[in-house]
């Protein structure tokens, strides 16, 4: 006999029986006959040519071969019970996880208008959030590392669903003062007489630069490069040099006036998209799906609004 043919009922009578201290006394609080207890038992230890039991006393115990397959089975048995109660949370929506990656100049607009949401809605199910770039997004999303991801770029990655939106224009982020603030655009000849600042070549945002400045036959020099948005916004804030980013991207501080976003007059800027992206192969737990129809809702209104 081996692990995978073990007959767990007799098994699970032999735990009871360990439990209550006696055939008898387990009997009882399973409901049925001694008899049938005993009968499995002395089956189960034919089966073996273990002895499972001893007596000492009045009472019954196991014996060491007994003890082992009694607490394999209660271990078992346990781990059982919180799958299920898992698969139950999932299809109720009431546990579960989801892995949600976002653009770092998405991550306020998601967090205010989906997440928080999803959050009120369904509690109980736990929202990893990360940021970073679309080349490592897209990586992830095919080891299944991500559930799905709001991410910012020339075009959607193939091998995964996508689904794009216009997010632009791209803007040159100034300070008030700064010479290019009044403009109602600036071109990319324009912005090569100023100090630049890039982000890392493998954001998307950034592709968007570099294609910009390419079709028009402009090298692209930086001073500063930044791997976080937050580190161009303060440089910017400085009078360092110029970030790019869309007008959302840094909302609050144009509203409080402390940069201006100059729109860049270039048509890969106009049209500059962003994308919600998953497995095409990975399917969602109810709870995924719901998060994945709020974000598809929130910037499917978002373009509307925009037109």
């Amino acid at each position: 006999m081996t692990l995978s043919t073990y007959p767990e009922k007799s098994i699970s009578y032999l735990y009871e029986v360990g439990l209550h201290g006696g055939i008898r006394r387990a009997a009882d609080a399973l409901g049925i006959n001694p008899s049938v207890i005993s009968r499995q038992l002395s089956s189960l230890e034919r089966s073996l040519q273990l002895p499972l039991l001893e007596r000492r006393g009045r009472n019954v115990v196991l014996t060491e071969a007994g003890k082992m397959l009694a607490e394999d089975f209660a271990q078992t048995s346990q781990r059982r019970k919180m799958l299920e109660r898992q698969l139950q949370d999932l299809r109720h929506m009431r546990g579960g996880s989801i892995n949600l990656r976002v653009g770092q100049g998405m991550v306020d607009d998601v967090v205010r208008h989906v997440v928080q949401a999803f959050s009120l809605a369904y509690p109980g199910v736990f929202v990893n959030i990360m940021s970073g770039d679309m080349q490592t997004t897209v990586m992830l999303i095919a080891k299944g590392e991500v559930d799905m991801a709001v991410s910012f770029g020339p075009a959607g990655p193939p091998g995964v669903k996508c689904l794009s939106f216009q997010r632009g224009p791209i803007c040159a982020i100034v300070p008030p003062d700064h010479p290019l603030a009044g403009l109602p655009a600036v071109s990319a000849s324009q912005l090569t007489q100023h100090r630049l600042i890039a982000m890392d070549e493998k954001f998307g945002l950034q592709r968007y630069i570099n294609a910009i400045f390419k079709s028009e036959g402009i090298i692209f020099t930086p001073s500063y490069c930044c791997n976080l948005f937050s580190s161009a916004i303060a440089l910017t804030q400085a009078g360092l040099g110029i970030s790019f980013m869309t007008a959302q991207s840094v909302k609050a501080p144009l509203q409080r006036g402390e940069l201006v976003a100059v729109p860049i007059d270039h048509r890969i800027a106009k049209e500059s998209q962003c994308h919600l992206l998953r497995s095409a192969d990975h399917r969602l737990t109810p709870a995924a799906h719901y998060l994945w129809q709020l974000l598809c809702q929130f910037f499917t209104a978002s373009l509307e609004d925009e037109v």
